[in-house]
């Protein structure tokens, strides 16, 4: 899948034990602020592209299916997203990781959301692409 090959080059520089989440930014992209706290990373491309990284604590140590279902659950389930792709990416990366695809439209233009989890100990990391869906595919390849 091609939205894979993008979300893995993104995603190579993210968590190690016990540090926040970080990602190299892809080419054309720059960091936007992050004072609200909500995200560890976020950057923007001139055509409306955003890029992030959060965590969020894992204090019961729930694990990557759970976390998946739960993202899953909130995006399809509450905020009317249609799942279109779901993919184990397994020992590819480390932690294992499943990234999502999610497809919307609002207000007559198309949006592509990616979603990849990884669970790391008492963290949930959550990387994040999204944007018209005619800005994200270019960059997918």
């Amino acid at each position: 899948m091609r939205q894979a090959l993008y979300l893995l080059m993104m995603l190579a520089g993210i968590v190690t034990m016990g540090c926040e989440p970080t990602m190299d930014l892809p080419p054309g992209f720059v960091e936007v602020n992050r004072d609200d706290g909500e995200y560890d990373m976020r950057a923007v491309s001139a055509d409306g592209v955003v890029v992030g990284v959060r965590s969020e604590p894992n204090p019961k140590q729930g694990g990557l299916e759970f976390w998946a279902k739960a993202v899953e659950k909130e995006l399809a389930g509450r905020r009317g997203y249609a799942l279109s792709a779901r993919e184990d990416m397994g020992p590819a990366i480390n932690p294992d990781g499943v990234l999502m695809t999610f497809d919307v439209t609002k207000q007559a233009t198309d949006f592509r959301y990616l979603v990849a989890v990884f669970v790391r100990f008492q963290k949930v990391v959550i990387a994040e692409a999204g944007g018209p869906t005619d800005a994200v595919e270019p960059i997918e390849a």
